[in-house]
């Protein structure tokens, strides 16, 4: 009996030890589809830092808006 229990034990943690080493290498090696998968994942998981923030945030305020559309294409939806 008490050696059934040592082999379940021991197949316990065989079975912990091998999900957690596949875990980890699922951690550490990810593979995107094409590059623009790959950017959008990394845009998800960096932090924009709070200099670039404020930069970026003055920048698109100076943009000029964009100037009215034709009188055409509104009329024909262009």
């Amino acid at each position: 009996m008490k050696h059934e229990s040592k082999l379940n034990s021991d197949r316990r943690e065989d079975h912990q030890a091998q999900t957690g080493h596949e875990h980890a290498q699922q951690k550490r090696s990810l593979e995107f589809a094409n590059v623009e998968e790959m950017f959008r994942h990394d845009a998800l998981h960096t932090p924009v830092p709070p200099a670039i923030e404020v930069r970026l945030k003055k920048s698109i305020e100076e943009i000029p808006p964009a100037p009215p559309a034709s009188w055409w294409k509104r009329i024909l939806g262009s």
